[in-house]
């Protein structure tokens, strides 16, 4: 994730901690439905998960934990 979607060098990506990587995923999801230039916000369709689901999935995977 840190070098693809992020676009992070890969030394950067290996020793930045998980939770500056979570942030720094959360953030691209954020800066990504603000400068979208196909309109705001919409209700995500049905069969198709929000980024930050996505991402919220991600972390729980990678974390072992559930959301509280």
């Amino acid at each position: 994730m840190a070098t693809g979607w992020l676009g992070w060098p890969p030394d950067l990506a290996w020793t930045t901690p998980l939770p500056e990587l979570f942030l720094a995923m959360d953030a691209r999801v954020e800066w990504a439905q603000m400068t979208n230039p196909f309109g705001g916000k919409k209700a995500p369709k049905a069969g198709k998960p929000s980024p930050s689901t996505v991402a919220d999935k991600l972390r729980h995977a990678l974390t072992g934990r559930q959301a509280a």
